[in-house]
C-alpha cells in the first residue's frame, strides 16, 4: 500500500514538473480527499503579508453542515505558489512567469478595511474529481478536491 501511494506521488510529482515545463502558467496548487464530498465545499483565493511582500492561495474547505445554531466550520490550508508575490509599492499580488509579470490581484480599500480584489488575469479553479483507490484488498472510488492557478498573460 506504502509503495503504490509512493508511486503515486512520484507520478503526481512528475506530471505536476512536466505540466510546469509545458504550460508554466498552470500550476496545481491543492489536491486532497473529500471526507464527505456531499456536505463539502471548496474555494479558492488570493492572500498576502503586505509587510513581508508574500502572496499565496488560501484554500477553504467549509463544512455545509448546520446543526442547531453552529455555524459550518472552514479549514483554511495556506498554498505557496512559485512566482507568486506582493509588491508593496504597487500594492499587487504580481506572478512573474519567465519575462511576464501578471497583475492577479490588488489591493481595494472599503471603509477602514484593504482586501484583495482579483484582476481575472489568474484564475483559482476548485474542482473535484473521481479516482479510484486500490487499497490491498479492494477497489474503491474516492472524491479527490482540486485547485488549479492558471494566469492568462
Amino acid at each position: 500500500m506504502k509503495s503504490l501511494q509512493n508511486k503515486l506521488k512520484m507520478c503526481a510529482l512528475v506530471t505536476v514538473s512536466f505540466a510546469g515545463v509545458a504550460n508554466a502558467a498552470q500550476v496545481i496548487v491543492f489536491e486532497g480527499p473529500l471526507d464527505t464530498p456531499s456536505r463539502q465545499r471548496i474555494s479558492a483565493n488570493f492572500a498576502v503579508n503586505r509587510e513581508l511582500g508574500r502572496a499565496w492561495v488560501d484554500v477553504a474547505i467549509q463544512s455545509a453542515d448546520f446543526i442547531g445554531e453552529a455555524l459550518p466550520t472552514v479549514d483554511v490550508v495556506m498554498r505557496r505558489v512559485d512566482g507568486l508575490h506582493y509588491d508593496s509599492a504597487r500594492k499587487q499580488a504580481l506572478y512573474q512567469t519567465g519575462g511576464e509579470t501578471i497583475v492577479c490581484a490588488e489591493d481595494a480599500r472599503f471603509l477602514w478595511s484593504t482586501d484583495l480584489k482579483s484582476t481575472g488575469q489568474c484564475l483559482l479553479t476548485p474542482r473535484t474529481e473521481q479516482h479510484k483507490v486500490d487499497d490491498g484488498f479492494k477497489i474503491r472510488e474516492q472524491t479527490v478536491a482540486k485547485v488549479v492557478f492558471e494566469a492568462q498573460p
